[in-house]
């Protein structure tokens, strides 16, 4: 409290004795409505000042509510090979209770009490997401095409995929990169062989033909996850990184998934729309030949 500015005593005597003054002139005085127009205006001040002080308290209150669950977490990464699991910190079921309710994202009812793990659902659609979180399925024999499988929700998609025993195969930019995550992780010796990766741009519609003929020269397709999209607007330099790691060599002693890609996948911007669909455009093993692979690709 001693902290806080406060009015020059002198001043604050000189307030006072004008106030004291008021009460001798008469109720129609200019000075009278001069120090009434400003009170009025001086507690109109104090009362936001309150109202924003009241709404800062409720704001930090319900960030801290959400900051306790999974998906709220400050802490939260969408990535499987990064290492931090999408856990709660919270103790129980729930992280608390919101002082201002919000909307649940799937069923738009709005709560207050915030389940441990997703912040944005109300407790009934949290519960039933539960579920489906947790939910497994034999997919044995089954055959899923995925674009957008190399990181975030699209390689969880691709996990849940291969560990219920699908043969997967996703679509990137960034073929090696994905190569490396799967290979990555710890029992990815159980279903690496049931993965294929493939380059592709998707901006471009000849890769995207050639891609669907490919798919369906191997038989039916059961599952199709359609995920690939940028949400997000990049700076040129976002992807520098990834684009510069796949021109390095996978490790040549380590199991890897089978991987292959259409020529300048990982580029800025896809080759002009005009005449594409007479370009020939062909996914290829790394290190395999053009003719070879479109001669494969006919065959099929």
């Amino acid at each position: 409290m001693h902290d806080q500015p406060r009015i020059d005593p002198d001043d604050l005597a000189t307030t006072l004795k004008v106030l004291r003054q008021l009460p001798d002139l008469h109720p129609d005085h200019p000075d009278i409505r001069t120090v009434k127009r400003e009170a009025s205006f001086m507690y109109k001040l104090i009362k936001k000042a309150r109202r924003d002080e009241i709404r800062q308290e409720r704001q930090r209150h319900d960030q801290e509510v959400i900051e306790k669950t999974a998906t709220g977490s400050p802490m939260r990464i969408d990535d499987e090979t990064a290492g931090i699991p999408l856990v709660s910190h919270a103790p129980g079921a729930f992280a608390g209770e919101l002082i201002t309710a919000r909307g649940c994202y799937i069923c738009k009812e709005d709560f207050t009490l915030v389940d441990a793990f997703y912040h944005w659902l109300c407790p009934r659609c949290a519960a039933m997401s539960h579920a489906k979180r947790d939910q497994r399925t034999d997919l044995t024999g089954k055959r899923a095409l995925l674009t957008g499988g190399r990181a975030k929700i699209g390689m969880y998609i691709a996990l849940r995929l291969l560990r219920d025993g699908a043969h997967t195969t996703i679509t990137t930019r960034f073929p090696k990169d994905a190569v490396r995550r799967f290979a990555a992780m710890e029992d990815s010796s159980e279903w690496l062989h049931r993965l294929k990766v493939v380059g592709i741009d998707l901006r471009d519609p000849a890769q995207v033909i050639s891609l669907a003929e490919d798919v369906a020269a191997a038989g039916p397709l059961d599952i199709l996850i359609n995920n690939a999209c940028q949400t997000v607007r990049r700076t040129p330099g976002a992807y520098s990184r990834l684009v510069e790691m796949e021109e390095a060599p996978l490790p040549a002693d380590a199991a890897l998934p089978e991987m292959v890609s259409f020529d300048g996948v990982s580029e800025a911007h896809p080759a002009a729309i005009a005449g594409a669909l007479s370009a020939a455009a062909v996914a290829h093993h790394e290190g395999e030949s053009l003719e070879v692979a479109e001669a494969a690709h006919t065959a099929a």
